[in-house]
């Protein structure tokens, strides 16, 4: 069963329940939700909560010391955090994450989520800008986001959003969801035929995505808990 300090009130009507990188159950009810109309939610989910549990605890790929912020991961690099009195703003400088020794600790894991979603900002625009020119491909709009279960989404208007979190994944598999939504500008709908342009443009993309899957506990750092 839950351990009630995992229970995080807000002021939204609805209850939810989310996995964490951990593998912890996290809930989230309304201020004046029964608590026993809570722990009645996750018994009838009890099935969706182990499977989930079981997917991420048995995830060989699992870096613990990224999951407990010990290290960081950029572009698929592992990256050592180091508190110095020499630099003015966060950094990453010889594969290490330069954080300025005026950051309180307690404001860290804040900083750094906020540098992350800046360089994120520069770097997978550019990326989906530099890949649509190749591909002669032209989005509507090209944003991030912070969506809690997909690395990237085209709508149907043609705009392309990458989660911020991709900027950790190693190139290939940030290329791999560039190319991705860029192909539903093409082929909207997951059909044969828009497997087939993907296939044409990574050849390799089932063995790619196999690599991804085994990442996606990454889209769960730096959720508000």
């Amino acid at each position: 069963m839950i351990d009630p300090r995992n229970i995080i009130r807000t002021n939204k009507r609805s209850l939810s329940l989310m996995i964490n990188a951990k593998g912890e159950l996290i809930v989230r009810a309304p201020y004046n939700y029964p608590e026993s109309r809570i722990f009645d939610f996750i018994k009838q989910k009890e099935d969706w909560i182990i499977k989930k549990q079981n997917a991420i605890r048995s995830n060989s790929y699992i870096n613990p010391n990224v999951v407990n912020y010990t290290t960081f991961m950029f572009l698929g690099k592992e990256i050592t955090p180091l508190i110095s009195s020499e630099v003015k703003e966060i950094m990453i400088n010889d594969n290490k994450l330069m954080i300025p020794a005026k950051i309180s600790s307690d404001k860290i894991l804040g900083k750094v989520e906020k540098w992350y979603r800046k360089v994120a900002n520069e770097v997978l625009v550019e990326r989906v800008n530099y890949m649509a020119k190749q591909l002669r491909l032209r989005p509507v709009n090209i944003t991030t986001n912070n969506n809690k279960t997909r690395w990237g989404v085209c709508d149907s208007r043609g705009n392309i959003a990458i989660n911020w979190r991709a900027i950790f994944l190693p190139p290939n598999l940030l290329d791999y969801i560039v190319v991705h939504e860029l192909c539903h500008l093409l082929e909207f709908n997951h059909t044969p035929a828009f497997w087939n342009i993907v296939e044409k443009i990574i050849p390799d993309y089932q063995v790619v995505r196999k690599h991804l899957k085994c990442l996606n506990y990454l889209i769960l750092l730096f959720r508000k808990e």
